[in-house]
Parts: structure tokens; C-alpha cells; sequence
């Protein structure tokens, strides 16, 4: 049985698994792990043992039978990736005489018939799947990538009949779009880093209709709501977040002592936010696609057929054109891309207009018929069913080529990230035409999404590139010839 102590000068005595010996780190990981508040968020910064540290933590009661924990990722995937929390999990838990299975669900049972479940809550209605549960322990990886209603919603699911006290542990990394830049506003200061004194300070909180209020000590809870906590009305929750930097793992930078140095790497918003732990920090504009990052091909430069490994054309579409109501709406705009056999990344053109839903559709079949049948056709596809409609009339009125849609994108960062970072490694290269200033301005413009002006010759070709990228690693393999699309029309 694995026992942790709750006050911080026991907690840093060993764990013995068997002849093994596991310890957490000296510092935030320790005060995570030796906290008695109901909720602890623990992190700030990237690299500094969170997801190592909630692995530990639902060791702590796994010596109880009837123990049950689920720890949640918000994507399967990220539940298995590679060194992530089950790949880390395997190395930890069958110290402790653990076996896993992985379906239906990816799960470790101990001796003692403990459970510890890993599982994903892609949307929110993922969470009914977990209705009629009894989880001691909710745990949270990433906590940012949540959404409010799921981390309430599975506060309903903590409860025990096991004889542990339920409780809520989660690790976070900064984002200033999260609900947590809201929950965690008093251990923030003005400039979003973490206020270094209030770090690990229990506060208690009440949620009604809603709304959450904040107290200092329990006390002031009962003084505020006597009647309605003697009849179980009002459940108060005490809460703390624990900020830690990567300085506090030194055993990962004993480790991959370049770590520090790729993060300082980063684009700065992403430094400001991952190394320094700063909630607020966002992209400025000219910080994302800088103009000379871009390199360039002439016409008589391109790859020849054997040489493409992949190409298709992306569309961002929009309908409406300027009018005193409308003066400044969006383009429809479709990125033609290739990766070449170098893994070059090659914008060949952009079409790039205002024009009227009917008109939209002229275009794009047009392109289509100029780009020729071996280059693929990618729509956006709107949530809900009249965006499912939509792209179905469009596969309709695209017979003979081959169109393939992709939900609409939530958060326009996440998806530009990927391809501005292939941008400022030089790996994207423009055929030279008299596009090339309108889209390199654009995208110089972009910050988060939440810039004024136009982007969407960002969505499309970082739309373009998400899709090629997916088709080059997941399903064909690095090397592989992508047949059907190998021609440059």
C-alpha cells in the first residue's frame, strides 16, 4: 500500500514500491502533493513534472479497495502519445503491482482492486459517459484545454464510498482564453504571472447558479451561508493553485539539458507563457509570420511529378460582399500547397476574393477544373447539420473530383501555430506571383484570431498544411508517395 503523509515535512520521505523507491521533487511538486485542499491546479510553466507529479498522486490510495480515479486528457490521442501520462504510467504503476488493460478504456487495477482510468473528454457531452460514477479522485491533465461546464460537470462525479475523502487535483499549463484566467485571478498579478506569496494559499470557494464566490477561510463561508450549508444546500470547496517553473524539475534538465534553450526558442508569446508562466501573454502582430520569413521559387524552379509527395487545395470560404451594413467582409480564399520529396512546403498560388454564395461555388469549381483530378478539393465544413448539407452540395456539384471537408476550426491559433512555425524554419516556400504581397501582408497582420482585419489566407493555407501534414505522418508514413495527388496541375 502506498501511503503519502499531508504535512510537507513527511511528504518528502521516500515512497518504497517494493526494493524501488519513487520521490517527488523538493518544492511546488512536494506542496502538490502534501495539500489537503478539496481542488489543487498545479503548474504554470512547461516542463516542470505536472503530469509526473498527478501520476503520483493518485498512487496515494491505491492501498484502498474501492478506490476509483480517472485522470482525463481533453483528446484520445493525447491520453497515448508518446512519453505522455499512460506511456509514463507504464513505467510507474507496475512498481507498485499494478496490471493494465486498455479497453474498453486504458486502465491500471492494484492489489487491492483500486482502479486509476485514463479517458478523454473530447466535447462537452462527453461527460454523461461518466454519469452514475463514484470517482475519489478527479484528476485533470492540462486543465487549460477544458472547458468550465466539463470541470464542474465532473465535480458532481467526486464522490467516494470507499472511505477517501473525494477530491480534484489538475495540472495547467497558461492560455489566456481558458475559464482558469478567471479561477485563478487572485494568485494572478496585473501583468498575468503568478504572485509568488499566494502560490500553494487555500482559499474556499461556492458555486451557485453559476456564479462562484470566494471566501478566505471556511468560517466565512458558514457567517455568509449558516442555513444553507446545515442542509447541504451549499458545498464549499477549499482551493489552491501551486505555481512551479521548470527550474523546479532539475531532474529534467539533467536530463535534456537543451530543454530551456528550446523553449527560449519559442515564438515570445509562447516563451512568456511556457517558461515564464505568464496567463496573459497572446502573439502581437508581426510576431507569428514575420515577412522575411517566406522563401521564394520562380516558375521554372517547381518539382516535377516524381518529385511531389503530396498537393491539394484548401478553401476558406465566405459568402456576402461589402454593403453599408457589411462594409469589410471576409474573402473567400483557396491555398493550392505541395510537400516536395525535399519536405519543402510550396504555396503555388491563392485565390483570394469577395464574392456572393453562387459565385463562390463557380469558383471553386472552376480551380478545381484548372487544377486537374489529382489535386484533392478540402472545404470547411460549419458545425451542425446545414454545414454537413452544405459540403454535401458541394460534393454533389464536384463530381470527378476528389473533395474531402474539415470541421471548422475552433481556436485559429492552435491551427496557425503549426504552419507559422514551419514558416520561421524556412520551410515554406512561394511561387513567386503577383499574390505574394497580399498574402504575406495579411499574415503579418495576424495575432490570435482576435486581431482586426483579414485572415482567412491564413486559414486557408495553415488549413492546407494541417491536412497535408496529417496525410504525410499519419497515413501514408514520412516517405510515402501520395499517388493520387503526385501531379502539379
Amino acid at each position: 500500500m502506498v501511503q503519502f503523509k499531508t504535512d510537507k515535512k513527511n511528504i518528502k520521505k521516500i515512497v518504497k514500491a517494493k526494493e524501488n523507491i519513487v520521490r517527488p521533487n523538493e518544492g511546488p511538486q512536494t506542496e502538490f502533493l502534501a495539500s489537503t485542499a478539496d481542488i489543487v491546479v498545479f503548474g504554470g510553466s512547461a516542463g516542470c513534472g505536472k503530469s509526473y507529479a498527478l501520476l503520483l498522486e493518485a498512487l496515494r490510495n491505491t492501498g484502498t479497495s474501492g478506490f476509483q480515479c480517472a485522470i482525463f486528457r481533453r483528446q484520445s490521442k493525447q491520453v497515448t502519445s508518446g512519453g505522455g501520462l499512460w506511456d509514463t504510467s507504464q513505467e510507474l504503476y507496475p512498481l507498485f503491482g499494478a496490471e493494465a488493460r486498455t479497453t474498453p478504456r486504458h486502465q491500471w487495477t492494484f492489489p487491492s482492486g483500486a482502479k486509476i482510468v485514463f479517458d478523454h473528454l473530447q466535447y462537452d457531452k462527453s461527460v454523461h459517459a461518466w454519469d452514475g460514477s463514484q470517482l475519489a479522485m478527479v484528476g485533470f491533465d492540462e486543465l487549460q484545454h477544458f472547458t468550465e461546464a466539463q470541470f464542474f460537470y465532473m465535480l458532481s462525479r467526486n464522490r467516494s464510498t470507499c472511505g477517501v475523502k473525494s477530491y480534484m487535483r489538475a495540472t495547467c499549463n497558461p492560455d489566456p482564453d481558458s475559464f482558469l484566467v478567471k479561477l485563478l485571478a487572485w494568485w494572478i498579478d496585473k501583468e498575468g504571472y503568478p504572485i509568488k506569496e499566494r502560490s500553494g494559499v487555500v482559499r474556499w470557494l461556492v458555486r451557485r447558479d453559476g456564479k462562484i464566490e470566494w471566501f478566505d477561510s471556511y468560517d466565512d463561508v458558514v457567517e455568509r451561508y449558516p442555513v444553507e450549508i446545515a442542509t447541504q444546500e451549499v458545498m464549499p470547496k477549499s482551493f489552491t493553485f501551486i505555481h512551479a517553473t521548470l527550474d523546479d524539475n532539475p531532474k529534467l534538465l539533467e536530463l535534456d539539458p537543451s530543454y530551456k534553450g528550446n523553449l527560449n526558442a519559442m515564438f515570445e508569446y509562447e516563451r512568456l507563457r511556457l517558461l515564464k508562466g505568464n496567463w496573459f501573454a497572446r502573439p502581437q502582430a508581426g510576431e507569428l509570420f514575420k515577412t522575411y520569413y517566406w522563401q521564394f521559387l520562380d516558375a521554372e524552379e517547381l518539382p516535377t511529378f516524381k518529385h511531389i509527395k503530396g498537393i491539394l487545395r484548401y478553401w476558406d470560404r465566405a459568402g456576402t460582399l461589402p454593403s453599408d451594413v457589411t462594409p469589410d467582409p471576409d474573402y473567400t480564399a483557396g491555398c493550392l500547397m505541395a510537400i516536395d520529396d525535399q519536405d519543402r512546403i510550396i504555396i503555388f498560388n491563392m485565390k483570394h476574393d469577395r464574392l456572393e454564395p453562387h459565385d463562390v461555388e463557380l469558383l471553386i469549381k472552376r480551380t478545381a477544373k484548372s487544377d486537374g483530378v489529382s489535386v484533392s478539393v478540402w472545404l470547411e465544413r460549419d458545425p451542425g447539420s446545414a454545414g454537413k448539407q452544405e459540403v454535401a452540395y458541394y460534393i454533389r456539384n464536384l463530381a470527378g473530383y476528389d473533395v474531402h471537408a474539415r470541421q471548422k476550426r475552433t481556436s485559429k491559433l492552435t491551427y496557425w501555430r503549426p504552419f507559422a512555425a514551419q514558416a520561421k524554419a524556412g520551410n515554406v516556400y512561394l511561387v513567386r506571383g503577383s499574390w505574394n504581397d497580399a498574402f504575406i501582408g495579411e499574415l503579418a497582420a495576424v495575432t490570435d484570431g482576435t486581431q482586426k482585419g483579414h485572415d482567412d489566407q491564413a486559414d486557408a493555407a495553415s488549413g492546407a498544411f494541417m491536412v497535408l501534414a496529417s496525410l504525410m505522418h499519419d497515413t501514408y508514413g514520412d516517405s510515402a508517395v501520395l499517388a493520387k495527388h503526385a501531379t502539379v496541375s
